[in-house]
């Protein structure tokens, strides 16, 4: 089994994926984020700040619950979890 990743919307753009997998479980939240900006570096300058925190616009899903950055980041992650990535767009 694998980990699987979707990213909705520009993230699109930035990884050159709507969807991709991990081989392996990195079990937890801040490891699975590490390995997906060290495959995707441009991500870490989207959608972080300079101090770690992650920009508002973004959120991320874990399995339909919806996790916060840096508190979530031990947060279990398994083979089989997913991973879904937003970003929160207005406009008139």
């Amino acid at each position: 089994m694998a980990i699987k990743i979707e990213f909705k919307s520009g993230l699109k753009d930035i990884t050159g994926a709507s969807k991709t997998t991990l081989d392996k479980s990195f079990n937890t939240f801040e490891k699975t984020m590490q390995e997906l900006i060290r495959l995707y570096p441009g991500l870490k300058d989207e959608m972080f700040y300079t101090d770690g925190s992650i920009d508002y616009a973004y959120q991320i899903f874990l399995n339909g619950k919806r996790l916060s950055w840096p508190e979530d980041k031990e947060a279990r992650v398994k083979d089989g979890d997913e991973l879904i990535f937003l970003i929160f767009m207005a406009g008139g």
